[in-house]
């Protein structure tokens, strides 16, 4: 076999036998082998091109394969010249950008994906949503990419939107680490002879209603999209009245129906809301400002979360999290090194990779003990994985090591820090890798 084939066969193999094998993550992040900047090429009816060619960008390294993603595979079934395809899964930050998409004039245009996954590693997941960005707006973040049920199995996904004459950048962004993996070629094709040609007016009627500590339901009545159009809605999120949406408050969009359920609001905090809608030609104007007050901070004690597995009592099931993955290593972990450990089950899982926990219902500014629990249960040498914690924004490990803090491999560590609730009654608790994989097998609010 020749060596510039083995990654890709290897990685097939890993794939296709639904397998997780650990295996040490190579120096990264890696250089993306496209600029995105490759000129299209004519095929029927349009322009196509191809994923290998795209700029990628959001790589992560995914320990249980020991490699990073996005990734480059051979296809055989693949129609880029050179039987590349682009791998996005595993990624939860993973783009892969065209920054040269040239149309002949301004109007509607559909985009259709060529694509192909298994179940993989991902069992039980039939469809793999991405994100895709127009001219560095978010046109949909639900973009469906049904199974395919083979790796060599292709088929297309579809969106219409809207280009302008000349050079445009069109990028599909992962929205989870069950990705598409296998993506393959992008067309470009005028999308027929009723163009959407004109923005629709704004929602009416916006109505916020606060349904728990950490729920708004919205709901408006729906737009009228103008002739040959079809419309989406936009949601954006603010605690400062009067405020102007932009990207940095927008929480929701591609949305088909006149309503939305906001469930990553705080305690006790009123909220001021407005709602646009859009279709291929433009957004409308906004609607009219509607706000509420979500239900009052309850006061949480004892959380114990057992992060990356199931319920150990008196450890609850991992929840409240976002971002990373989870291991299993059934080790047997020494606990004699720390006070009040956890149970060894605890330090057997955990959450790995950048994530972050949210954990509310606090009383703001209310002060609390939180205990993180490590545990090294992969790596033997200081070194091989460091990473940074932060609480509230604040950071309390830089660097942090768990083999030298612990003094071995399977060694139970506990870092405790006495920190207050934020004004929202929150504490949110943020992973960074900086070598491999951040890692947390516990956490505590006491």
């Amino acid at each position: 076999m020749k060596p510039s084939l083995f990654p890709f066969v290897l990685m097939a193999i890993f794939f296709a036998s639904d397998s997780t094998v650990a295996g040490w993550c190579p120096a990264g992040p890696p250089a993306s082998r496209g600029d995105g900047t490759i000129a299209g090429v004519p095929v029927a009816g349009g322009t196509q091109y191809y994923f290998k060619d795209a700029l990628l960008a959001g790589f992560y390294c995914f320990e249980e394969l020991g490699a990073w993603f996005p990734s480059y595979f051979h296809s055989s079934n693949s129609i880029s010249p050179d039987k590349d395809v682009v791998d996005m899964v595993s990624a939860e930050e993973g783009t892969a950008t065209f920054l040269n998409v040239v149309v002949p004039v301004t109007g509607t245009y559909t985009l259709t994906f060529r694509y192909a996954f298994a179940s993989g590693l991902f069992p039980g997941v039939t469809d793999r949503p991405e994100g895709i960005k127009v001219n560095g707006a978010v046109v949909t973040d639900d973009l469906p990419f049904p199974i395919t049920g083979d790796f060599e199995k292709f088929e297309n996904s579809s969106l219409t939107v809207h280009l302008s004459a000349g050079r445009n950048t069109v990028q599909m962004f992962n929205i989870a680490s069950a990705s598409i993996s296998r993506a393959d070629a992008m067309t470009v094709t005028p999308a027929g002879s009723s163009p959407c040609e004109s923005a629709p007016s704004a929602p009416a009627g916006l109505m916020a209603q606060a349904a728990t500590t950490s729920q708004v339901n919205l709901n408006w009545t729906a737009s009228t999209p103008p002739p040959g159009c079809s419309l989406a809605y936009t949601v954006f999120r603010s605690t400062t009245a009067g405020f102007t949406r932009s990207g940095a408050n927008q929480i929701a969009s591609g949305l088909s129906m006149p309503a939305f359920e906001d469930t990553t609001a705080s305690c006790g905090t009123t909220y001021f809301y407005l709602v646009e809608a859009v279709d291929s030609a433009g957004a409308s104007v906004p609607s009219a400002q509607a706000t509420a007050t979500t239900d009052a901070c309850l006061l949480t004690s004892g959380v114990k979360i057992n992060c990356g597995g199931p319920a150990v009592s008196p450890f609850a099931a991992d929840a409240d999290f976002a971002g990373g993955g989870t291991i299993d290593h059934d080790n047997v972990i020494d606990l004699s090194r720390v006070a009040n450990p956890a149970p060894m089950a605890v330090y057997q899982t955990a959450r790995v990779g950048n994530s972050t926990y949210t954990i509310s219902g606090f009383n703001p500014g209310s002060i609390h003990t939180v205990r993180l629990h490590f545990a090294e249960t992969y790596f033997s040498t200081t070194g091989s994985r460091t990473f940074n914690v932060s609480i509230n924004g604040a950071r309390v490990l830089s660097n942090f090591d768990i083999l030298a803090a612990a003094g071995g491999k399977n060694v139970a560590v506990i870092e405790q820090f006495t920190e207050p609730a934020s004004s929202t009654g929150d504490y949110i608790v943020t992973l960074r890798s900086v070598t491999n994989q951040a890692l947390v097998s516990g956490i505590e609010i006491e």
